[in-house]
Formats: C-alpha cells, structure tokens, sequence
C-alpha cells in the first residue's frame, strides 16, 4: 500500500518567513491515532518558539499540550541532514539559529494524549525571531477507518 493510502498528508504552514509570528492551519485528528508535523526550516534570525495547542474546533487554542520531537543536528542538505536525533519532549520549544537553521524537526503526538474532545492541533510559532523561514506538513496515521482516500483533515 502507498503513504498516501495508509496515511493523509495535509499541508499545515507554507513556506514563507514567518517573523511576524504565525499559527498553522489546525489539523483535525479526530479520525486518526497519530500525527506528525514534519517542519523545515531555513534562515533564523534570533530564537523563536514553538508550541503545540489542541482545542475543540478549527483555529481555537484552548489547551498548550506537550509534544514528543526530533530534530537533525545537520544543515539539511549536507550529508546526514536527514537524520534525526534523539526524542525530546517539550511544552514550549526554543528556536535557536545555531540549533534549527537550516534544519528539521518531526513533532509526533499520539491522539489518544490530547484533552477530551479538543481533536483539533495547531502549531504556534512566536514573534521574537527577525527571521523565520518554516514550513511544515501533517502526516496523519492510524485512522480509524481505513479506506485508500483517508478522511478529511483540514477545514
């Protein structure tokens, strides 16, 4: 079976510098176990930070959960730029230029972890860096209902 058939791909932030701060579109997880946010980054400028909410509907940031994550510790296009290291947990990640610049994190969160009844994830990326270039997609998996076009998850 392919990726796309065992698992729905939704963009979640486009590539862009996002300095001023930004919010990602909120992923609807309420039919699967597992969500993934693969985010890329390339020119930082100061730190950020990053951090995860869950809410009942599209767009509300209602609970601050903790997330699993796991990041390359190698520009991304030098060799082992794809190798992450190991898991980490954080509330609220600090985006450092030495450590994430030109880099990648996964952000991975069991569903089953999320306050009762707020299904919906964003991502929030803080305004105190002068330049943050980030991007990111959600990988949902797990579905409660398998079928090869997984249900919707974006609003």
């Amino acid at each position: 079976m392919r990726l796309s058939e065992q698992n729905k791909i939704v963009h979640a932030l486009e590539p862009q510098d996002h300095q001023a701060g930004v919010d990602s579109d909120s992923v609807n997880t309420e039919n699967y176990g597992h969500v993934a946010f693969i985010i890329q980054f390339g020119e930082l400028t100061g730190n950020a930070v990053l951090k995860v909410y869950s809410g009942a509907t599209d767009g509300t940031k209602t609970t601050a959960e903790t997330f699993n994550y796991r990041a390359t510790s190698t520009d991304l296009k030098n060799t082992g730029g794809d190798t992450l290291g190991s898991e980490t947990t954080s509330a609220a990640l600090t985006l450092t230029a030495s450590t994430y610049e030109d880099r990648m994190i996964v952000v991975e969160m069991d569903t089953a972890e999320f306050t009762d009844g707020q299904n919906f994830i964003t991502l929030e990326f803080s305004s105190d860096a002068s330049e943050l270039f980030v991007s990111s997609v959600a990988v949902l998996s797990d579905a409660r209902y398998q079928q090869s076009t997984p249900p919707a998850a974006v609003a």
